[in-house]
């Protein structure tokens, strides 16, 4: 028997114990009345519109049912992942999923005097109307974030000097063994941009908030100034995945760090010609940065990629760009900024219904491995 032969029998193998375990998950979810689909197709289910199909696609409707499939799929040692609003995670369309768990279903919030409790799958946008009818202070920089309150605890979502950090009280979330476990604000880890739930499988079921009175009139300008801010920089025409980078500052200065005079200085040129305040007043209406980009595009043009008008650092989908030029761009963006900024996607290649043998999710990795399955897939 050739090698070709024996890594397919192997595959046949697996597949058949991983059908077997998911069918005695499938009674599990039954028996116990918890939201599930089968060989759903997640694509028009993702914020950026990609993805392939899941093998069962669960969607509690509680936490104590979110803690239940949980714990038996730790029990039945089966891989899981789990998602919120996908916001800032890409799914792949040439992957077979087998089984992701959604927080879509987790949306209760409750108040008491100035605490709030809400779900992990909650919108940080409600969230921020809630917090504006209560005048809470503190809440603003949330708005245009499309998240849930689960995302947005484990990157400490925010701008504009706010944090969604600043006002929790603790998180309630299940470790790795499938224990219900309680944090409070110090023991989350928050710093910018970062958690401690991106460094440990911690799945947060909901959070609490203090909500501390503010000037309602205050509260209300500000949200109005960020929505209009956020108009003039972000992507609201493809489906995207925000900033691919987190970058404090202009990151057409982060990129071009390491270019000549020259470009140095073509750039503020076009950044005195197009970031002033008039130019800015007369391209409200339609604010893009095309003059900007056309500037950067001809070290990106082996990647066959078209960014968005808005950013350069904006990944979209236009539906007619290869996923491998898409992870080519993010490549030759990271290069240029190297390890001083923190990517902010993530990219999900599993689990996977087929085995991948350890596969480990560096960019160049990702983009043989995707190949050889939609080699597979198609056989």
């Amino acid at each position: 028997m050739n090698a070709e032969k024996s890594i397919k029998k192997i595959q046949d193998r697996d597949v058949h114990s991983m059908d077997q375990e998911l069918s005695d998950v499938r009674t599990f979810l039954t028996q116990e009345e918890i939201w599930f689909k089968e060989n759903y197709d997640i694509k028009y289910d993702t914020y950026f519109k990609s993805g392939g199909s899941v093998k069962l696609f669960i969607c509690p409707q509680t936490r104590g049912k979110m803690k239940q499939i949980i714990e038996k799929l730790i029990k039945s040692n089966i891989t899981y992942k789990v998602i919120g609003f996908t916001s800032n995670v890409l799914f792949f369309d040439q992957i077979e999923y087998s089984v992701i768990l959604s927080t879509k279903n987790l949306t209760c919030i409750t108040k008491n005097d100035d605490i709030v409790e809400v779900d992990s799958g909650y919108s940080l946008q409600d969230f921020v109307r809630v917090a504006v009818l209560e005048e809470a202070n503190g809440f603003e920089g949330l708005e245009g974030i499309p998240g849930s309150i689960g995302g947005g605890v484990c990157m400490n979502a925010g701008a504009y000097g706010y944090a969604i950090s600043q006002n929790i009280i603790s998180v309630d979330c299940i470790d790795e063994t499938g224990k219900a476990i309680t944090l409070t604000k110090e023991e989350c880890g928050f710093s910018h941009r970062k958690s401690l739930f991106q460094s440990r499988d911690l799945i947060i079921l909901c959070a609490r908030f203090k909500f501390l009175k503010g000037n309602a009139k205050k509260i209300a300008d500000n949200i109005e100034t960020f929505h209009i801010a956020r108009h003039s920089y972000q992507e609201f025409v493809y489906p995207n995945l925000g900033s691919m980078f987190s970058i404090s500052g202009d990151p057409y200065g982060a990129l071009l760090k390491h270019e000549g005079r020259v470009e140095k200085v073509i750039y503020y040129i076009f950044k005195l010609l197009y970031k002033n305040p008039v130019a800015k007043f007369i391209n409200r209406k339609k604010p893009r940065n095309t003059a900007m980009n056309n500037l950067f595009l001809d070290r990106f043009k082996h990647t066959q990629y078209t960014p968005s008008n808005k950013s350069l650092n904006i990944l979209i989908n236009d539906g007619k760009t290869p996923v491998e030029s898409h992870l080519k761009y993010i490549m030759e963006f990271e290069k240029r900024l190297g390890d001083r900024f923190s990517i902010e996607n993530e990219m999900i290649i599993g689990p996977a219904y087929r085995v991948d043998n350890g596969f480990k999710s560096n960019h160049e990795k990702i983009i043989s491995y995707l190949s050889s399955k939609a080699k597979f897939n198609h056989k």
